[in-house]
């Protein structure tokens, strides 16, 4: 099997799958309480605490298996039209994405305190993983939407491909300004599953 058809693969299966474990856990573990409403999703966190130290993770593992394929894309962009941009895109993700692990960290500390009746702690990791989580992500989508503009730029992929990567990071990016707590965050990480899984299927589709 190829490059291109593992990355394609990883593109395609690895975010997806990912989205749908997320959205089972927020709807079917946690009972659809979200950040935006602190006191409670605290609470299901603590009652929760030991699915989620094994889920959280492994969710976080499947989008890093597809921000690894982007770093196989960014390197085929090497020396094109749309290279140099794609190189700073890719710079502004894996900075978005290290930080992020330390969101997530942040929620397992969290859900062990809540589990332990430690509100007071419990609320500390809140806070502190939602500023890390909105500074970070906020660097990863403007990333993701400078990689779907290199992308057009480029021509290497569909423009229609390039649009929505932009539009998605430019939407995500200023909902983790405005509101990062909001449950609409949720659209614009719909929005790069899709430019995640359309990538996947490019690369499948393209002869060597």
């Amino acid at each position: 099997m190829d490059t291109n058809r593992i990355t394609g693969l990883a593109l395609a299966i690895s975010p997806v799958a990912a989205i749908v474990i997320w959205f089972i856990m927020g709807f079917g573990l946690l009972g659809g309480v979200g950040p935006d409403d602190p006191q409670k999703y605290i609470a299901e966190l603590g009652a929760n605490s030991t699915a989620v130290k094994f889920l959280f993770p492994f969710v976080t593992l499947l989008f890093l298996i597809a921000i690894g394929g982007l770093g196989y894309i960014k390197k085929s962009m090497d020396g094109g039209s749309g290279s140099y941009i794609a190189g700073f895109a890719w710079f502004l993700i894996l900075l978005g994405a290290a930080g992020q692990l330390g969101e997530v960290a942040f929620t397992l500390a969290l859900a062990e305190a809540a589990h332990d009746a430690n509100l007071a702690v419990a609320s500390s990791m809140f806070a502190g993983g939602q500023a890390i989580g909105a500074v970070t992500t906020a660097f990863s989508f403007l990333g993701f939407a400078l990689f779907g503009f290199a992308i057009w730029q480029q021509k290497n992929f569909s423009p229609a491909l390039a649009g929505l990567m932009f539009v998605a990071g430019i939407y995500t990016l200023i909902m983790c300004l405005v509101d990062y707590e909001s449950p609409l965050v949720a659209i614009g990480y719909i929005g790069v599953v899709v430019s995640f899984a359309w990538l996947g299927i490019g690369l499948l589709n393209k002869k060597d």
